[in-house]
């Protein structure tokens, strides 16, 4: 110990050093910082910038720190405060390029560490769900939380009875449960309020465990993060007194089962409605969902083309028709709408502005980076309190009379340590990617611009699912007019979440605010889309009937569309006979035709009669 300090004081007189003080831990292991008080004592002199300290010298390496982790943490730290560290036997002197790019390397380690607090974090779940506690989450209905788990709560324990009960009549459904609840005046309370019984509540419960005292983990994990992750659904006995027995969950469960068999979709299975909850009811706000009109043809057989909607969930019966509005919205409508509406957003300018405020506003790299000294300064303080609360239950005496006591309060402390690093680690992952972005500047918004105005070309190799998944990416929510305006518009206003992506970027169900770009887009500013254009057969025939006093077919007008492009989809009013003649439409009526449509804005104005 002599020799290493002689030869520090050698190197510190050799390169004109003054030596603040000398920090000593004779006998001690680098093997972790706990139980050096000699380093401990450096650390907190350095973190309160003590004798304007600039350089930290160690003899080696390993004697600043074995354990690779909590040798990067320090160095961190040191960093943070302009402070660097010099070891003289391995001549690495983080001043200089070859030695960062030697500590560079040790903060491959530190991803180890990270997961290392996350296995930690999930312990006292994994503990609590061993001992057939509740591993945390959302209190199920009937149940109420207290200290020593989940207790029953009465009066919604006989209604989890009867939903239960009434499953398993026959010809009993979720949807009859939902009707006969809210008919007799059935009512339970969601967030202070008196609310009505809907349909995803009851399969909710009758699909939950728990009301047969079983408690599942990672039950609803997505299957291939669980692949990923080498997780698996862990199944317990929990501690709660169960409100049905495992008999009849299992027998709801089969149910359940051939009943989702039977509802399987037949007609177009891989077909989703893609803006299913984005687009907002205009009376209550909820996020519409889908309905379809499926009728035969009484006339040729089989079946009309099926027609899609959105509509209020609300308003259905299954939900306790709380909501008024009956109107619906035809989806092919509403979606060709908004996928013209995304395609021309950066040709309003109010989006240009904004989206270049909102450059123009983030944190320069400098604030970033100081954000992030900070963050990491907090962290290395929470690492300090975890050490210390540790010692604290290593010195316990087993035999006290306040052990008990003393253990849970400080385990509790240590559970809160464990959280707040938890959140500081996700600060600074956050605060990095903030400042990938911020250092690619320009970049990142001409990304943003290829993404919005590509979608319309990407759409066209998607599936449904990967639509719906990119508009859930990008949109907030939709805001239709309760009826059609007089000009044809439907959708009113359409509020975006547009992430701000970079190199190894990827989506996450979770952003920040500084890391999406929010805008809500009027729709007055971009004009009527072709789609909300398109009108009617009876509109079209009643403009023509108004303007020229002659009634013309619905086979005249089908004929002009598809004469001149416009999209009919597929015909589904054939002849019976393909040798059947069918007339032709007049020269005069495809005239009158033709100017009704560019009136409605179906047809270009400088369109001309062909031949």
């Amino acid at each position: 110990m002599d020799a290493q300090q002689e030869k520090l004081r050698r190197y510190a007189e050799y390169k004109n050093l003054e030596i603040a003080g000398e920090y000593c831990d004779a006998g001690k292991s680098g093997k972790s910082i706990k139980g050096r008080p000699a380093f401990q004592q450096m650390m907190e002199d350095v973190a309160s910038q003590k004798d304007e300290i600039s350089y930290v010298l160690v003899f080696k390496l390993s004697r600043f720190g074995r354990n690779a982790a909590d040798v990067l943490k320090s160095l961190q730290l040191l960093l943070d405060y302009e402070v660097d560290l010099i070891s003289v036997d391995d001549a690495i002197d983080s001043s200089t390029q070859g030695g960062r790019l030697t500590l560079a390397i040790l903060s491959a380690v530190a991803e180890i560490e990270r997961e290392n607090i996350t296995v930690q974090f999930l312990s006292g779940k994994m503990q609590k769900l061993k001992e057939g506690g509740w591993p945390g989450g959302p209190i199920p209905y009937g149940y109420r939380k207290e200290e020593d788990g989940l207790v029953q709560y009465p009066s919604e324990v006989e209604i989890v009875k009867l939903i239960f009960d009434m499953y398993l009549q026959d010809g009993m459904l979720a949807t009859t449960i939902v009707r006969y609840l809210n008919d007799n005046g059935f009512t339970r309370v969601v967030k202070g309020k008196v609310s009505p019984f809907k349909y995803d509540f009851v399969t909710t419960v009758l699909d939950n465990p728990a009301y047969c005292g079983k408690i599942f983990y990672n039950r609803r994990t997505n299957s291939k993060d669980m692949k990923k992750q080498n997780r698996e659904v862990i199944e317990i006995q929990g501690s709660h007194e169960p409100i049905i027995s495992v008999e009849q969950w299992e027998q709801v469960q089969q149910k359940r089962k051939a009943n989702s068999v039977r509802n399987k979709k037949v007609d177009e299975p891989d077909r989703v409605s893609i803006l299913w909850g984005l687009v907002k009811c205009p009376v209550c706000g909820v996020g519409m969902i889908a309905s379809k009109n499926k009728q035969i043809n009484k006339n040729h057989g089989g079946y009309y083309k099926t027609l899609h909607y959105y509509s209020c969930g609300n308003a259905r019966k299954q939900n306790g028709m709380t909501c008024k509005f009956r109107h619906t919205y035809n989806q092919e409508k509403v979606d060709s709408a908004v996928l013209e509406m995304i395609g021309k957003l950066f040709t309003v300018p109010s989006f240009k502005k904004e989206t270049a405020k909102w450059f123009q506003g983030k944190d320069s790299v400098e604030d970033l980076m100081e954000q992030l000294k900070q963050y990491r300064k907090q962290l290395y303080h929470q690492e300090q309190q975890k050490r210390r609360l540790g010692e604290i239950l290593d010195n316990l005496d087993i035999l006290a009379d306040d052990y008990d006591e003393i253990y849970d309060r400080t385990q509790a402390e240590i559970d809160g340590v464990y959280d707040e690093m938890e959140r500081l680690e996700n600060l600074i992952t956050q605060t990095k990617r903030k400042l990938d972005s911020a250092e690619q500047g320009s970049k990142a918004i001409k990304q943003v611009e290829n993404l919005i105005q590509n979608i319309p070309e990407f759409f066209k190799e998607m599936t449904c699912e990967e639509k719906r998944k990119m508009y859930q990416l990008l949109i907030d929510k939709i805001e239709m007019y309760p009826e059609e305006t007089p000009d044809g518009r439907i959708v009113k206003s359409i509020s975006f979440k547009i992430p701000v992506f970079y190199e190894d970027w990827e989506p996450r169900k979770e952003m920040t605010a500084e890391e999406v770009i929010t805008y809500t887009l009027d729709t007055s500013e971009v004009g009527i889309t072709s789609a909300e254009a398109k009108t009617t057969y009876v509109e079209l025939k009643q403009y023509i009937l108004d303007k020229y006093g002659a009634k013309v077919s619905s086979l005249y007008i089908a004929q002009i569309k598809r004469k001149y492009g416009i999209d009919m989809g597929e015909n589904y009013n054939k002849p019976d006979d393909p040798n059947k003649r069918v007339p032709k439409c007049p020269r005069a009526k495809e005239e009158m035709i033709i100017e009704a449509l560019k009136h409605f804005r179906m047809l270009e104005l400088d369109v001309k009669m062909v031949i």
